[in-house]
C-alpha cells in the first residue's frame, strides 16, 4: 500500500491519520509497528505487555507504505522492541507521575519503546524528551509550548500535556518506554470542571484541528535524528533552547520533594535532570524529583499543574 491510499480494512474511520503518519528513518527501517486502539487503559501498560486485551488494529510498515489489519481485539504487546508505538483514541487508566492518574480530554495518547542508546539510561533523559517534544510543539503546530519541570508541557500557565518515562527489564533487556498525553481537539469549556482553569489544546491555542498522526511522527523523528547528537555532544547543543523554554527558569517556587517543602528561585536545570532551587541563604539545593507550585502573581496562578500527566 502506497502511503496516501486507503489501508486494508478501510480509513473512512481512520482518526489517527495513518496515510500522513511519517516517523523517523531508523522506526521504517527496522519494520515498523503500530498498535492503534480504540480505547485502552493505558498505553504504557499495552505497550509493557499489561493489561487486558483492547479493540484496534496492528499496522505494519513493508517498505512501501503502512498494511493496517483488520479491527479485531488485540493482546497487550508481549515482545515490545525499539520502535514499536501504541496509540490510542481514548485512555482510560492513564498514568501521571508517581501513581496519579492522567485525565484524557481528547488527543494523542501516545507510548513508544525508546531506541536503545547509552543516553536513554541517563537521569536527565526524560527532561531532554520533554524539551524535544516543547521544539516539536513549535515548530510544528505554531503553539507557545514550554516545559514545566519535570514533565509538564506548558501554554501560558496552562497545561498541554505530559510525559511520563518508565525503565524495566524485560526478558533480560532493558526497555525504556516513553509515553506522551497531549490534549489536541478539546474547545473551550470542553474540560472537566476540575481542569477548566488549569489546562489547554491545541485547538484552544491555535484554532487549527491536528490528526494524532501528525505530532507523533514529527515527535518519532525528531527524537530519533537528535538522539545519537545528544550522546556525543551531551546538552551543550541544547543548552540554550531549554533555559530559553524552561518556564520556572528565575521564578519563586515551592517544590516539594522527598517528603520535604522548599521555597526559593529555580535557577535552571542542571544536566542530570535535577532542578537547582535556589533557597532564601543562598544556598542551591538540586532536586530530581518533586511537584512545583509557581508562587502566585508570577504567572497568573499558583496551583500545582502536573496532577494530570503521563500516558
Amino acid at each position: 500500500m502506497m502511503p496516501g491510499q486507503a489501508a486494508r480494512g478501510g480509513t473512512r474511520r481512520d482518526w489517527f491519520g495513518l496515510a500522513s503518519f511519517v516517523p523517523g528513518a531508523r522506526f521504517l527501517r527496522d519494520g515498523g509497528r503500530l498498535y492503534l486502539l480504540d480505547s485502552v487503559g493505558s498505553t504504557n501498560d499495552f505497550l509493557r505487555g499489561l493489561g487486558g486485551t483492547a479493540r484496534g488494529r496492528l499496522c505494519v510498515w513493508d517498505g512501501w507504505g503502512w498494511r493496517a489489519d483488520d479491527l479485531r481485539d488485540l493482546a497487550p504487546v508481549a515482545d515490545a522492541g525499539p520502535g514499536t508505538l501504541v496509540v490510542a483514541r481514548r485512555q482510560t487508566a492513564g498514568h501521571g507521575r508517581q501513581g496519579r492518574a492522567w485525565i484524557d480530554c481528547g488527543g494523542l495518547n501516545l507510548s513508544v519503546v525508546i531506541p536503545p542508546h547509552r543516553v536513554a539510561l541517563g537521569r536527565g533523559f526524560s527532561v531532554w524528551l520533554g524539551l524535544m517534544t516543547v521544539l516539536m510543539l513549535r515548530q510544528t503546530l505554531r503553539v507557545d509550548a514550554r516545559l514545566k519541570w519535570p514533565n509538564d508541557i506548558m501554554v501560558g500557565g496552562r497545561k498541554l500535556g505530559g510525559i511520563l518515562l518508565q525503565r524495566e527489564v524485560v526478558a533480560e533487556r532493558s526497555l525504556t518506554v516513553g509515553g506522551l498525553g497531549l490534549n489536541l481537539a478539546t474547545p473551550a469549556g470542553g474540560f472537566p470542571a476540575e481542569l477548566q482553569d488549569t489546562a489547554t489544546s491545541v485547538l484552544m491555542e491555535t484554532g487549527a484541528t491536528v490528526q494524532p498522526s501528525v505530532p507523533a511522527g514529527a515527535l518519532m523523528a525528531r527524537v530519533e535524528d537528535e538522539l545519537d547528537r545528544f550522546e556525543t555532544e551531551g546538552w551543550a547543543p541544547y543548552r540554550g533552547s531549554l533555559d530559553d523554554l524552561d518556564c520556572l527558569l528565575g521564578r519563586p517556587v515551592r517544590v516539594r520533594s522527598m517528603g520535604k517543602v522548599r521555597q526559593g528561585r529555580a535557577v535552571g536545570i542542571d544536566d542530570d535532570g535535577a532542578l537547582r532551587l535556589e533557597e532564601s541563604d543562598g544556598t542551591v539545593t538540586r532536586l530530581q524529583v518533586g511537584d512545583v507550585h509557581i508562587l502566585s502573581g508570577q504567572n497568573g496562578s499558583g496551583h500545582r499543574e502536573d496532577d494530570h500527566a503521563g500516558s
